[in-house]
């Protein structure tokens, strides 16, 4: 109901980013949620299968935020596309919730052999064509 005046910018649009966004703006504060990928959402909607979770959830989550004032700028590399002293200059505060693509060691016996793979790449990959992007 209060604005603060302050501008908050918030780097990746996960289950973090997501959270802290809605929450930052509904503490009053202008808040720009800034997202490499075309569509917001992070590890929830490139990450997970659609039988586990229907990516219209994410999108009416999406629309709620922005209609409470939260805006998203999709397909900025912040550090590429937008430098981070930029970033730091337009804003009062900047939030890092970027999330981590880079697969971890399974540790178990056999995990180095032929034809064992991480499963990251394959679910990015299949959720943006089942996503048609």
């Amino acid at each position: 109901e209060k604005k603060t005046g302050k501008r908050v910018a918030v780097i990746g649009s996960g289950p973090a980013g997501m959270s802290a966004a809605q929450q930052l703006g509904r503490a009053g504060h202008d808040v720009h949620v800034y997202e490499r990928e075309s569509r917001p959402g992070g590890l929830m909607r490139y990450g997970i299968p659609d039988f586990k979770i229907e990516k219209h959830y994410i999108d009416r989550r999406i629309e709620q935020m922005q209609g409470e004032g939260v805006t998203f700028h999709c397909g900025v590399n912040v550090g590429v596309d937008k430098p981070v002293a930029e970033l730091l200059a337009e804003h009062d505060a900047v939030l890092y919730c970027g999330g981590s693509e880079t697969p971890r060691a399974a540790g178990i016996p056999g995990d180095d052999l032929g034809g064992v793979h991480d499963a990251m790449p394959y679910l990015v990959q299949q959720n943006r064509r089942v996503g048609a992007e």
